[in-house]
Parts: C-alpha cells; sequence; structure tokens
C-alpha cells in the first residue's frame, strides 16, 4: 500500500539524507539498498548540492526503514528515543487510549520501566506545584558498540546527541498527541555540547536554548498541560505510525493545529449528537473565546470542522451503499431526511442519491 504524501512538505537538506546513510555504512549496513528501497538513487544524491532540499516525507521513509535495518542487529536503537522501532510502536498502541496527556505518560512511564532493560531508556514524570518535568533517563554504557563505529563523527558525542534527540522526540510526540504546542520552560542535558549549530538546532524546535552538563536529562512544561485531552485514535494512530518521523518533524516546523485536534476529538465522540462548542473548548482545556480565536486564525470555525466531519461520514456510507440515505441522517442527528439533504447539497452541490449514483446504478 503506498502512504499517501502530506499536503505540506516540510523540506529537508541532502546532506541529512547522506549523514544517515554514511552512519549506516559505518554500522555495517549497505546504504544503497536502504537508499532504492525508500525510492532514493544513493548515487545521484552524492551528486547532489548537499543544500538542495528534498520532502520530509522522503527522509522519513528513509529513516524508518534504517531503523528496521538497525533493529535486525538485535539491540535496541538508541536515537530519537527508538522512533521507527517495533518497542516505539508498541508503546504507542499502549497510551493511545489514554484520556490526558498526564495519564498517556504515566503509562509510558511503565511501559518504558518494563522494556529498561532492553533499551536502556526511560522517561521519569513529575510534578512540583505549577510544573512538571519529564526526565529523560539514558544509559549511555547500554549504546552497543555497532552504534558508535570509530569513523564516525559524533561518536565522541553519542551520549549528547542520544539524548538530545530523545528529549526532542517526547516533545514533539507530546505535542501530537494533545494537538497543541507544549511551551516549554526550560531544556537541560546532561551530557557536554559539541557544536553551536546542534544547539541552535535544538533550540529552534523546541523554543528553549538548552542547558549542558546538566544534573539529568529533563524538560519543564506547565503542570496545566497535563490536563490537555488527548485528540488520537487508534486510526489516526495508524496513520502516524506509518511516516512517524515526518509526523513529528511536521510537529517541531509548524504550530500544532487546533482544527486537526477538533477533528480527532470529534472522531471519537461519534456521528450523532456532536460536542457543544463549549464542551469542545473545556475539553482542549482552553477558555471559548481562545479556541474562538484560534480556530480564526486557522481560517476556519467550529461549526465547519463539524459540517466537513458530518460530510465525509456521509460520504463514506453512501459509497458503502448499506444504510438508505433516511437512515445516514438520523445516523448523523437529522431529525429529518430533508434537512440532511438540504445540507449534504450544501456541502458537496449534490444531493445524496446524486452522490451515491456515482459509485453505484439504481
Amino acid at each position: 500500500m503506498t502512504t499517501a504524501k502530506p499536503d505540506i512538505q516540510h523540506e529537508i537538506p541532502v546532506r541529512k539524507f547522506l549523514r544517515l546513510l554514511d552512519y549506516l555504512e559505518k554500522v555495517g549496513i549497505e546504504p544503497a539498498p536502504i537508499a532504492k528501497r525508500g525510492g532514493l538513487d544513493m548515487n545521484r544524491l552524492i551528486q547532489e548540492d548537499p543544500d538542495t532540499l528534498l520532502p520530509g516525507y522522503r527522509y522519513s521513509s528513509l529513516y524508518e526503514l534504517a531503523a528496521e535495518e538497525m533493529q535486525k542487529l538485535n539491540v535496541a536503537v538508541p536515537w530519537g528515543a527508538g522512533i521507527g522501532s517495533d518497542i516505539f510502536h508498541f508503546m504507542c498502541y499502549s497510551i493511545i487510549n489514554c484520556q490526558t496527556l498526564e495519564e498517556a505518560l504515566r503509562r509510558a512511564e511503565r511501559y518504558q520501566r518494563m522494556v529498561y532493560p532492553m533499551t536502556g531508556y526511560h522517561i521519569i514524570l513529575s510534578v512540583d506545584g505549577d510544573t512538571a518535568e519529564l526526565r529523560y533517563h539514558f544509559d549511555n554504557n547500554t549504546i552497543k558498540p555497532q552504534f558508535m563505529p570509530d569513523s564516525w563523527d559524533r561518536v565522541e558525542f553519542s551520549d549528547t546527541v542520544a539524548k538530545a534527540s530523545g528529549l526532542r522526540v517526547w516533545h514533539a510526540f507530546m505535542g501530537w498527541l494533545v494537538g497543541r504546542d507544549i511551551d516549554l520552560i526550560d531544556v537541560q542535558i546532561s551530557a557536554p555540547e559539541f557544536s553551536t549549530a546542534y544547539t541552535n538546532s535544538v533550540n529552534t524546535v523546541m523554543g528553549a536554548t538548552p542547558s549542558y552538563d546538566a544534573d539529568y536529562t529533563a524538560i519543564r512544561f506547565h503542570a496545566d498541560c497535563l490536563r490537555y485531552r488527548t485528540v488520537h485514535t487508534s486510526e489516526s494512530l495508524e496513520a502516524f505510525l506509518r511516516n512517524a518521523v515526518y509526523a513529528l518533524i511536521a510537529q517541531d516546523s509548524r504550530p500544532a493545529s487546533t482544527g486537526a485536534a477538533i477533528r480527532s476529538l470529534l472522531a471519537k465522540s461519534g456521528a450523532g449528537s456532536l460536542p457543544s462548542f463549549e464542551d469542545m473548548a473545556e475539553n482542549l482545556h482552553m477558555s471559548p473565546s481562545s479556541l474562538r480565536r484560534r480556530l480564526q486564525s486557522e481560517g476556519t470555525s467550529y461549526q465547519e470542522l463539524k459540517d466537513h466531519y458530518r460530510r465525509d461520514i456521509a460520504m463514506r456510507h453512501l459509497r458503502e451503499n448499506t444504510l438508505k440515505i433516511h437512515e445516514i441522517g438520523e445516523l448523523l442527528g437529522f431529525l429529518e431526511s430533508s434537512s440532511f439533504i438540504r445540507s449534504f447539497r450544501n456541502w458537496t452541490g449534490l444531493t445524496p442519491k446524486q452522490y451515491r449514483s456515482e459509485f453505484f446504478d439504481d
């Protein structure tokens, strides 16, 4: 099955593709076949200007293929909190039905403690008054020699790379879970700084300049964020896991979409009686006025999002041809078939019967 390409392309320079392929070669994995499986020609990449930009989803595909191959070495992938690995995927499955960010993080904490002997890393969540802290504990001694070849230009700072990349993934993943940015109070890394460019990169995507050589590795944020509702479903998780690296690249590089969060919450609520605007604001831990402003800034409204949601459900049932038109209207909460037909025409320009006739002969 071909994964649909994202609507917005976040671009990655060729040099980052080459760095990943070079790393694979250094750890004993032939890079050219991996590149080919990701739809890339390694020789052409080498000839490209290193600053040439390619779509981020191409890098995501390459990284996830690389993670699959590294797993075959029978050791846990230490970089980026293990994103792309089976362990990361199963953790996501274990938390997707949690209702709040805190519940999700608490369950992830338990899961990671269980697999810690295999991975060498786990998270620790604590709350002190108005401040929450997510520690990322990483045991550098667990990095297997295969992942630290002497010829790798970052081998001296592997501890820094493992801890900083783990924090970046967790910060972006938390934002994805709740469909909102998690503003950080500070970032600290219990390893030395190895380049100004890397520090600037962390600062850009996390919104806080990291402090190095700290007692432990952690991000701190306002404890109110722990009450944010999670907004994803098992279905949206599957889409996320098919392209997890790209999803977090996108999460890093743009504000989280409130509209996307609402669409996921609507999917959780079913097709009938949808939450009121005030209830939705409460679910998102926002005031109604704040929610209205955020939706306006995204060029949409709650009514428009509800209409699109009901339209999409109606179109799916009409294509499946298992329910009668009046039954679909009742499913969507319309008391009269005429109201459903009128609304569907406003949404699509067609009546439900006309839309269905495009797929089935009457």
